[in-house]
C-alpha cells in the first residue's frame, strides 16, 4: 500500500530507538502524550467511557506486547497508536451489535443550575454527530483524525492503511458533504422560526 513517505522527525526517531529499548522514560512520555486523545478517540466511537478506558489500555498493553517482541512503530507512532486504536474500536462495534442493549454512559450527570447551558451544549454535540453519521465510515474516519486528532494526511494513510491521495479525496468529499448537510439543517431550523 502506497503511503507519503515522510519520515519521523530526528526527535520522534529518538523516541522511537528508545522505546525498542523498553526504556521507561520514552514509554511513560508516550503514554502521557497519548492516552487522552486516544480515550477521546475511542469513545467518539463507541460512547461508553469504561469499555473506552479499555480499549485505550489494551492500545498501550498492545504497544509493549509488540515493542517486547522488536514489533512496534517504525516511523508513525502517533499513526501506529490511532491505527491499533481504530481496529480495537471496529472490533469492539462489531462485537456489540450482538448485545440486546446499548451501554449507559456513566459520565451523565444530574444538572446544574446552567441547565440551558448543557443543553445548548448537548444540542450541538448531537447535531455534530448526527452530521458526522451522514458521512461514508472511511469520511468520517478522515475527518476525525484530521481535525478533531491533529493527524497529517500521511498519518492518517498510515493508520487506516490507505494512500494519502485517497485520504485527501475523503477530505475533501467529506467536508463537501458536512457542507451540504449542515445547509440542509440550517435552512430546515429557519422554516421552524
Amino acid at each position: 500500500m502506497a503511503h507519503g513517505k515522510k519520515r519521523a522527525s530526528a526527535e520522534e526517531q529518538d523516541l522511537l530507538q528508545r522505546m525498542r529499548r523498553l526504556d521507561e522514560a520514552a514509554l511513560s512520555a508516550v503514554f502521557d502524550a497519548y492516552y487522552e486523545p486516544l480515550y477521546r478517540y475511542i469513545f467518539r466511537y463507541l460512547r461508553h467511557s469504561q469499555t473506552a478506558e479499555d480499549l485505550t489500555a489494551d492500545v498501550f498493553r498492545n504497544l509493549l506486547e509488540q515493542l517486547a517482541i522488536g514489533q512496534g512503530p517504525k516511523d508513525y507512532l502517533k499513526a501506529w497508536l490511532y491505527r491499533v486504536a481504530h481496529n480495537l474500536a471496529i472490533d469492539e462495534l462489531r462485537r456489540s451489535k450482538y448485545r440486546d442493549h446499548e451501554p449507559l454512559d456513566d459520565n451523565q450527570h444530574v444538572a446544574d443550575p446552567q441547565v440551558g447551558k448543557q443543553v445548548e451544549s448537548s444540542i450541538t454535540k448531537q447535531m455534530l454527530h448526527c452530521a458526522l453519521h451522514s458521512l461514508t465510515s472511511k469520511q468520517r474516519d478522515v475527518l476525525i483524525l484530521k481535525f478533531l486528532h491533529g493527524l497529517e494526511n500521511e498519518e492518517i494513510a498510515y493508520a487506516l492503511r490507505m494512500n494519502v491521495g485517497t485520504v485527501k479525496a475523503l477530505q475533501y468529499r467529506g467536508l463537501q458533504a458536512l457542507r451540504r448537510y449542515l445547509s440542509k439543517v440550517n435552512a430546515f431550523s429557519e422554516d421552524d422560526l
